[in-house]
């Protein structure tokens, strides 16, 4: 494990202290746009409390959260379908060469006999 990072946040006007292996950096923007959610949900409803506007804030960062999974979800899924096309198109296409050199083999074996048997009339006509 990473050493911690301790950084002092205010939040909703709410001082915290969040202890994480993430930058400083990572930290503040994310500390800064938790408290700017919540400060446009109270400035959108004066009568709107602190911990309503910080339920709103946690379900907007949890739909978000669930659908980027679910999108990267659906990206994995992509791609394992994509490499297992990949992984049938080069069976079929080692497949294919098989097939290739074989007929290369069959050619050559045809062309020796079709030599042999030109030899053969050759032969019988002298």
């Amino acid at each position: 494990m990473g050493a911690k990072n301790r950084v002092k946040l205010k939040i909703a006007d709410c001082e915290i202290l969040i202890a994480s292996e993430d930058s400083e950096e990572y930290i503040r923007q994310t500390g800064n746009r938790v408290d700017e959610y919540i400060r446009k949900a109270m400035d959108s409803s004066p009568t709107m409390s602190t911990t309503l506007a910080s339920i709103f804030a946690a379900l907007e960062f949890c739909d978000e959260a669930t659908k980027e999974k679910e999108a990267a979800d659906n990206l994995r899924g992509q791609i394992k379908e994509a490499l297992d096309e990949v992984s049938r198109l080069r069976k079929e296409l080692d497949e294919v060469r098989r097939s290739e050199e074989e007929a290369r083999k069959e050619l050559k074996a045809l062309k020796t006999m079709n030599g042999l048997k030109a030899l053969q009339e050759q032969i019988k006509n002298k």
